[in-house]
């Protein structure tokens, strides 16, 4: 069986598995946050109110979970550690899994898929440390290689549907349960 290409073979990976987090639930599809303020122009952290900087920082845990994941599709190495920085729990466990499976198959990833996360839900509403994430991130760009240098593939993938819960754990946001639909969701 052929894989996709980088994005388009993990994501359908943990499209299979991603359906459960933590929890047991997959995050629900929220509706958009009823107050969702924006940073102050000056963006200063003693300018924002606890729903702005858990946002802010729930978004840099996620941005940071897909440059992490990225890097280290690269190099195929599924035991970096540098993932846990910003993914936890069952997002964790199923990025390490979608890497090892490239490895296994003597595959890594060129390129990378984009993102632009937004907040749908903060929770509790005045000092959130639930939040939600959703995406349409396009894999399109993020390919697999093997080890010879050939493309793996030439289907380039396409866009994912992506949701996402971020948790506030002893002061410190990451990504813990992550959902990403089949290709064509958005």
């Amino acid at each position: 069986m052929r894989r996709r290409g980088g994005a388009a073979a993990l994501l359908a990976m943990l499209t299979t598995s991603a359906c459960t987090g933590g929890s047991g639930d997959a995050p629900a599809p929220a509706p958009p946050a009823s107050a969702q303020p924006s940073p102050s122009p000056a963006g200063s952290a003693a300018s924002l109110t606890a729903v702005q900087a858990a946002e802010r920082d729930a978004l840099a845990a996620y941005r940071g979970m897909w440059e992490d994941w990225v890097a280290i599709a690269a190099t195929g190495d599924y035991q970096d550690p540098r993932l846990a920085r910003h993914v936890s729990g069952e997002a964790l466990s199923l990025i390490y899994k979608a890497v090892y499976a490239n490895q296994r198959d003597g595959l890594v990833a060129r390129g990378a898929p984009t993102y632009a996360g937004s907040v749908t839900a903060a929770e509790p509403a005045a000092n959130p440390d639930r939040i939600t994430i959703v995406d349409c991130s396009d894999g399109s760009n993020w390919l697999n290689y093997r080890a010879d240098g050939q493309l793996e593939d030439n289907d380039p993938g396409g866009r994912h549907a992506v949701q996402a819960l971020a948790l506030k754990t002893s002061d410190t946001w990451k990504i813990d349960v992550l959902v990403i639909q089949e290709l064509g969701t958005c």
